[in-house]
């Protein structure tokens, strides 16, 4: 199959690699969790719709779940990208594989706990809000 030649000034399409950096990172993230919440008709039941740690660790590409544990900063860009935009907080459907509950630094809306901020995610339409530029989550980066 021969690709069609991109028009002067068209750059070529960006993929995602394992050495990413952080707000780059945050950006992938978004766009796996955004993607996973949406079009779900049904609000959570249990733990039925939240995305382990590994499991999002290997949907970025890495080798190994355990890989998951060093994401919590770019999953705190995107919960603080949420809160400023008045959005909940999209970091909150990952989760730890034992507890199935997200880790002790989970950014979440102020005043709600974690289900209740499940529920939220699941009612947002997330087809409507843009992706966040990479730069924009270096800016909440910077400023977290």
């Amino acid at each position: 199959m021969s690709a069609i030649v991109l028009p002067t000034g068209v750059p070529a399409i960006r993929r995602y690699k394992s050495g990413d950096r952080l707000p780059v990172q945050a950006q992938r993230i978004w766009l796996i969790l955004s993607g996973y919440v949406s079009g779900r008709n049904d609000l959570p039941r249990q733990n039925a719709c939240t995305i382990t740690y590994g499991e999002l660790a290997l949907r970025m590409g890495y080798a190994d779940t355990r890989a998951g544990h060093m994401l919590s900063r770019q999953l705190g860009i995107v919960g603080h990208y949420c809160l400023m935009n008045d959005l909940p907080a999209l970091n909150a459907i990952v989760v730890n594989a034992t507890t199935k509950e997200p880790g002790g630094d989970v950014v979440l809306t102020p005043g709600r706990v974690f289900r209740e901020e499940l529920r939220a995610i699941y009612r947002q339409d997330w087809y409507e809000v843009g992706v966040p530029s990479t730069g924009t989550l270096r800016k909440v980066w910077e400023g977290m």
